[in-house]
């Protein structure tokens, strides 16, 4: 079974009438008492569950894992787990593993199978999402909706996306490389005054396995649904040795925000056709990034005044929670923030609660999808129209929320969020 990155087409079908149906049959299977009676039992239903696109198999809101094949042990680890491992059970007299589990029906999920202490891509399921490690196999519940402004469509207008340049700064003791994204028409129709989005963790947003945010630009603006913006993507990789420094660089590091707001924007600013003001710059990221979101807009709002937080690691600068509670910083920074229900981290649902209690324009949108960039990638889409705004429209302190262009673009219900929250709830 080859395994298909992104599907935005797939499809099961649905070969039983109900979940118990397939657990009937599965667990019926033991009870043929001559072995070839029961492989040939086996391999129908197998053979039945595969041509449906059924491994996993899912029928509303509940799931099995499956896997065929002669081993010691099979467990799966997951989104849904933490990534712990836990352990399936064979079907006696077969080689068949399964786990039972319920999820909601419009969860999204990585996964992996442990074959023998190996960690393996299910090799029958041929959806795939991929991590910074590499890829996962993929479950997606009939209720989940593929985000299509993900997906590269011939006939939309490209932006152009510049080689690395390497920033010299005083504040680190190394350069840092960025690449600048401008819309289509940006040079042909002498585009300016555009907002301008800074996106940490840069060279992973720019990967179409992983953030895949070029395609979103091209395909919201063409699509009229986000005015032409210009992105700069910071990569956290020192240019010398490799280095991945975005620990170092994301929490707690007032040397880097000052790179950040005194040198890149300044340059940016001179070489680009921006608007420079704070209104029209947004900073944004994911984990450790979106940490680092929030941290340097509450530092510095006269340079940052919108902050894209995507799944916050909060709790390595648990310090951020004080700082939004104590800083006088309402009128001056708006925040639109997303997060997943599994395994996810609370530091989105807590700040929630206090970007709520203090007044605190901003929107929080929590998905059923787990710290992965399956779920990021599908919410650029949230942050970006919250914040930079459809065509002609700059969005001023103390407007935001769901906005019309947003809302037709939110898949999945908003949670929690005081400001931004949908009509229905």
């Amino acid at each position: 079974m080859s395994h298909g990155q992104y599907d935005p087409f797939f499809e099961r079908e649905q070969p039983y009438g109900s979940y118990e149906e397939l657990r009937a049959e599965v667990m019926a299977l033991p009870a043929i008492t001559d072995d070839g009676e029961r492989t040939a039992a086996l391999n129908a239903l197998w053979s039945n569950l595969v041509s449906s696109n059924q491994v996993p198999y899912v029928f509303d809101d509940r799931v099995a894992f499956l896997y065929r094949g002669v081993a010691s042990s099979v467990s799966w680890a997951g989104d849904f787990s933490g990534w712990r491992p836990v352990a399936g059970e064979n079907v006696p007299g077969t080689d068949l593993w399964v786990l039972e589990r319920t999820f909601h029906a419009d969860s999204r999920l990585d996964y992996k199978v442990i074959r023998n202490g190996a960690w393996v891509l299910d090799p029958i399921n041929p959806l795939t999402m991929w991590s910074g490690f590499g890829p996962n196999s993929e479950l997606r519940m009939d209720g989940y909706e593929f985000p299509m402004e993900t997906v590269r469509r011939p006939e939309v207008p490209r932006g152009t996306v510049t080689g690395n340049a390497r920033v010299e700064t005083p504040h680190l003791p190394y350069d840092v490389n960025v690449r600048v994204y401008t819309p289509a028409g940006y040079a042909e129709e002498g585009l300016k005054d555009l907002p301008v989005v800074y996106v940490t963790d840069g060279h992973e947003y720019l990967d179409e396995r992983l953030g895949g945010m070029v395609t979103v630009l091209d395909n919201l603006i063409a699509d009229e649904v986000l005015r032409p913006v210009i992105a700069v993507f910071v990569d956290p990789r020192d240019p010398q040795t490799g280095q991945n420094r975005r620990a170092e660089q994301y929490i707690d590091n007032g040397n880097f925000v000052a790179f950040l707001a005194e040198d890149l924007v300044p340059l940016i600013d001179r070489n680009f056709r921006t608007d420079a003001s704070a209104t029209a710059r947004t900073i944004m990221g994911t984990s450790l990034g979106g940490l680092n979101a929030a941290y340097t807009t509450a530092l510095r709002p006269d340079v940052f005044g919108n902050a894209g937080v995507q799944s916050p690691a909060f709790w390595t600068f648990t310090e951020i929670y004080g700082w939004y509670q104590t800083l006088d910083l309402q009128d001056q920074v708006r925040i639109s923030m997303t997060g997943g229900a599994e395994y996810d981290g609370t530091g989105g649902a807590t700040m929630d609660v206090i970007l709520g209690a203090n007044g605190y324009d901003y929107s929080y949108l929590e998905v059923n999808e787990g710290h992965s960039w399956g779920q990021w990638r599908g919410l650029l889409d949230t942050i970006l129209v919250d914040l930079v705004g459809p065509p002609a429209e700059i969005p001023e302190p103390g407007t935001l929320t769901v906005m019309a262009g947003a809302a037709a673009l939110l898949k999945r219900p908003v949670s929690a969020g005081r400001k931004g929250r949908s009509d229905s709830e």
